[in-house]
């Protein structure tokens, strides 16, 4: 009955080479040694004819499951070939290596981060052959990923001696063995001061860390290229956290890296970015999230040196705009934003995009499984855009018909309060409140009620409509703006525009600029007004700071209520005369 799977680099194996390698499969290990000698040196012998390195994977129970040929480059590859699952925790398996023509022992930054995500009891590693007098080279490690290096040396000495090694004295070496090691929290020697070691957001130990995360939970590693203004650097990276979260996700660490010179094929640094695979896996992280947009072969060049999936910041918002969108119109534009955004990143990507065949009386290879998905994407993107311009057909009926009355749209950067501040003005209309959460991009459909303007002189009160916009945030992703435009003609059609700030964020100006610059791309030319919302949460030096942007900004609080009869009355006689259509 066979036991092991040969696989690697098999495809130039002869017959008698593939048939002695699958034997070494049948070989049973013994349960209370490291490893079968004879085994162990018939292995050596393979490997040096083939110049290849060779891995055993041997469970528990002694039996081989995995003789892989070649260096471990994937651990995906080795994974899938495993039996069972959660294959990453709780597993015993053993890594024996026969390291072929290389003199070093000591795994390679790529094997030993692959040697990670086997998690095997230990790591056994030795040379192809004897040297002179007898002796075998052979290194005993132990997982250490705490470390700069992510395995730590047990012992060395002969292969005969290391494979008679009692099993259960291995597994309880770690644990005492480890005197040299540093902390979860130590940094990696020689990193240069441009670049910051990972951090766990929150702080606490590793294994608190571990215990806090609830089960299903997707555990994300930041990786971020960030300026070298560091309070500039730690906004950016809370809005990404802050992003991560609204997703659903747990951001458990940050790798940053300042760079003057970008390479146009992975961003960041291989060096880098090998030191971000081994603090994805010391923090458990089954994800990476990037902090700026992808294109398709640097996110497949990522996937290939970290060895984990990887998100760019563009698909992360997607991704929320995704969950959030509750409506019709709502879903219809999402979709339509992660087709566009998606289309041209299906190159290569599994066996599913593989060519096909021609057909009977047909020449040349056929059309492939990829041309047939990008046919079929193309399809749905063009009628989704004929469902996007008949939404747009209906919403300019909608505001025909709320023609003569005056109207004003509360934009601004995402999580500014701009749905609590509607609610807060328009409790007494009796309308349904609108979702106002702590989170980014809470809301998406934008939301229209009446608004009643009060005349300080006694008069009747004017009644206007104001809308509640999708927010905004840097670097918003083309598509979604251009599957959101009929969305955002809420906005371009309004008689005056209300930019909400939070001015407890010591952020709000970038925001604010930023606010600015995406009306601008839009084209509206409608008047803006600056709205500082939270002034009961705000340091009095920043409503200051918000006059000497804009003489006639407006203040107010939407959860307590502050200011907000004044906005009226502002509101009354603001703008002078209503945007020409």
């Amino acid at each position: 009955m066979k036991q092991g799977t040969l696989a690697g680099r098999t495809a130039g194996l002869r017959p008698s080479q593939r048939r002695r390698l699958e034997q070494l499969c049948h070989r049973r290990h013994p349960l209370d040694g490291a490893a079968d000698l004879l085994t162990l040196q018939r292995l050596g012998a393979e490997s040096r004819e083939l110049e290849l390195p060779l891995t055993l994977v041997v469970d528990g129970r002694g039996l081989a499951r995995l003789l892989w040929v070649g260096p471990l480059e994937q651990s995906g590859q080795l994974l899938e070939k495993l039996p069972g699952s959660q294959r990453r925790q709780g597993s015993d398996w053993r890594l024996l290596s026969c390291c072929g023509r290389s003199k070093q022992l000591q795994p390679g930054r790529q094997e030993g981060i692959v040697g990670l995500d086997l998690a095997p009891q230990f790591w056994l590693r030795f040379a192809d052959q004897a040297q002179p007098g007898g002796n075998w080279p052979a290194q005993l490690l132990t997982a250490a990923a705490s470390a700069a290096d992510p395995w730590q040396l047990l012992e060395q000495g002969d292969l005969a001696g290391l494979c008679e090694r009692d099993l259960l004295s291995l597994v309880a070496a770690p644990a005492t063995a480890s005197p040299g090691s540093s902390g979860p929290g130590s940094g990696s020697p020689g990193r240069s001061g441009n670049d910051r070691a990972a951090t766990r957001p929150g702080g606490g130990s590793e294994q608190g860390q571990r215990q806090s995360s609830a089960p299903g939970v997707e555990r994300v590693l930041l990786l971020a290229l960030t300026p070298g203004d560091r309070q500039a650097a730690q906004r950016l990276i809370g809005e990404l956290e802050g992003l991560v979260r609204s997703a659903g996700a747990e951001p458990v660490g940050v790798v940053e890296q300042r760079r003057s010179l970008i390479s146009p094929q992975t961003i960041w640094g291989e060096g880098k970015l090998s030191d971000a695979a081994l603090e994805a896996r010391r923090l458990g992280a089954t994800l990476v999230v990037t902090d700026r947009e992808l294109t398709p072969v640097q996110a497949r060049n990522l996937e290939r040196l970290l060895d984990l999936p990887v998100s760019d910041r563009s698909e992360l918002i997607l991704d929320i705009f995704a969950q959030r969108a509750a409506s019709a119109a709502g879903r219809l534009q999402v979709e339509l934003a992660q087709l566009r955004y998606r289309l041209p990143r299906l190159s290569g990507r599994g066996l599913s995009l593989s060519r096909q065949g021609g057909g009977i009386g047909t020449r040349g290879p056929g059309e492939t499984q990829l041309e047939k998905d990008r046919r079929a994407i193309a399809r749905r993107i063009e009628r989704l855009q004929r469902d996007a311009r008949q939404l747009g057909e209906h919403r300019e009926r909608l505001r025909r018909g709320r023609q003569g009355l005056r109207r004003f749209a509360l934009v601004g950067y995402t999580n500014a309060g701009k749905s609590s501040l509607l609610n807060a003005l328009t409790r007494a209309s009796g309308g349904a409140p609108v979702l106002a959460a702590n989170k980014l991009f809470a809301t998406l459909d934008p939301t229209t009620r009446r608004l009643d303007l009060p005349d300080p002189r006694g008069g009747p009160c004017e009644t206007a409509l104001i809308t509640d916009t999708v927010g905004f945030i840097r670097d918003l992703p083309p598509p979604l703006v251009e599957a959101f435009r009929s969305t955002l003609e809420e906005t371009l059609e309004a008689d005056g525009l209300l930019i909400v700030v939070d001015l407890a964020d010591p952020a709000w100006p970038e925001q604010w600029r930023t606010v600015h610059a995406i009306l601008d791309e839009l084209g509206t030319s409608t008047p803006r007004r600056l709205l500082g919302n939270q002034i009961d949460r705000c340091p009095a030096a920043e409503l200051e700071r918000a006059r000497s942007l804009e003489p006639d900004v407006l203040f107010a609080s939407a959860t307590d209520g502050l200011g907000l009869q004044h906005l009226r009355q502002a509101l009354r006689h603001w703008p002078a005369e209503p945007a020409t259509k």
